[in-house]
């Protein structure tokens, strides 16, 4: 009997790696881990505005890529909504001035124009269209709106827009989105003293680990070209960093480009008319590799978008990422150093920033880092008390020294932060 010799073959299914990366791009037909509770919010608010043909105002806020606009649409593209809406959608960063966006609203709802499409004459017909008997609810989506306010006569315009919902039988559901947390406490104050137009507020947190990698799992569950190590590695770089699933999905993206393109260089490699004549032998049993992204492509993925070295140990089962383990030794270092113990969120943003720079690494904003806290004090550790501008929540460590260095199980990050005193300089 002949000795069989094994020869390694490329699967026959090259298209594995366009359709993982068209299921990674899919904005229409994909489901929504982790934001269930928001699409039942959403879907009773719309409901109840529709069902008793009444109007209102949502103002919804989130870091970016939280899923905001994404759950919205979802709804409202559905058949039960499509059929009982007037829908216009209006994203701000398109608008090139605020008087702009009058006329931006007119041609989403197909509103006729008398005279010439200026500021004014858009408004009326816009204003006119509200006090007429018109049948379909209509829903107006705002997007980006902290885009728009920029100067006084920008909030100005802002006001008018959030009272339309109160015009008699206008029938109007308005949803304002954004990423800052407090637009209608900081810059839409007015609002709040007339509890008729004041908006009702949703908040969508930053992903966890957990939920990126359940969002994955979904839109790849027809695939096993990303095995679970993979995406657990991605997952917990763009939590620790963001929590941003419109970052996570373009990095898997980018990983499975660059799969892609490593295959085809191995493919080339080979010597075709010696694998023919190799495969037509009757001793040959050929061993089909089918393709699989690597390790070593998300870390260089991840080196490239972030700017640091990544190593096959960071963050994969580590129930504290980098971010949050900075956190809280920043914490530690205000308390036990500082003479004021009494810390607000913009306090420990400044130093944690100041400790992000001495080690190279990336520092969230003030709107990311607040969402960063509010993932920490789900495990218990800080106790936000929070206040009407957020970067004067003030922030209570409930865990003692001890606990923290057993937790984090990084004695030396903890050491090297807690001596660097010198940071805590204003």
């Amino acid at each position: 009997m002949p000795q069989i010799n094994k020869l390694n073959v490329t699967t026959p299914k090259s298209n594995k790696f366009q359709l993982a990366r068209r299921a990674l791009a899919d904005n229409l037909n994909f489901k929504l881990p982790g934001r269930e509770k928001q699409f039942e919010e959403l879907t009773s608010f719309l409901t109840e505005l529709i069902s008793t043909k009444s109007s209102g105002s949502l103002y919804v806020n989130g870091p970016p890529g939280t899923g905001k606009s994404a759950t919205l649409m979802k709804i409202v593209n559905s058949k039960e909504y499509e059929s009982k809406l007037k829908i216009a959608f209006i994203n701000s960063t398109s608008i090139s001035s605020i008087g702009a966006i009058y006329k931006k609203i007119c041609t989403e709802l197909n509103l006729k124009i008398t005279g010439n499409s200026n500021e004014k004459e858009s408004l009326q017909a816009i204003e006119k269209y509200f006090n007429s008997n018109h049948s379909k609810t209509t829903l107006l989506v705002l997007d980006e709106i902290d885009q728009l306010c920029t100067t006084g006569k920008n909030q100005n315009v802002l006001y008018h827009i959030f009272e339309w919902p109160s015009i008699p039988n206008s029938k109007l559901i308005l949803i304002g989105i954004a990423n800052s947390l407090d637009l209608t406490d900081r810059l839409l104050v007015r609002l709040q003293a007339k509890c008729e137009l004041k908006p009702k507020v949703m908040h969508f947190p930053a992903y966890t680990k957990a939920e990126i990698v359940e969002i994955f799992k979904s839109r790849l569950e027809e695939s096993d070209l990303f095995p679970p190590a993979a995406i657990q590695l991605l997952a917990a770089k763009v939590s620790s960093v963001s929590g941003d699933i419109r970052r996570a999905l373009n990095i898997g993206k980018r990983v499975i480009e660059l799969a892609e393109l490593e295959k085809r260089i191995n493919d080339k490699a080979l010597d075709l008319k010696q694998l023919d004549a190799i495969v037509e032998s009757e001793s040959i049993t050929p061993i089909i590799n089918e393709p699989k992204v690597q390790m070593k492509e998300v870390m260089s993925v991840l080196n490239n978008v972030y700017g640091c070295s990544q190593s096959l140990g960071d963050d994969v089962d580590d129930a504290f990422p980098l971010q949050q383990k900075i956190l809280i030794c920043t914490m530690l270092l205000i308390i036990k150093n500082d003479k004021n113990k009494d810390i607000t969120i913009g306090r420990l943003h400044d130093v944690y920033r100041k400790v992000c720079k001495n080690r190279n690494i990336h520092a969230t904003d003030l709107s990311e880092f607040v969402n960063l806290c509010l993932l920490v004090e789900t495990k218990g550790i800080l106790r936000l008390a929070t206040k009407k501008e957020p970067r004067f929540h003030k922030v209570h460590l409930q865990w003692n020294e001890d606990e923290v260095f057993a937790a984090l199980k990084d004695k030396q990050m903890i050491t090297n932060i807690l001596n660097e005193k010198s940071l805590l300089s204003r």
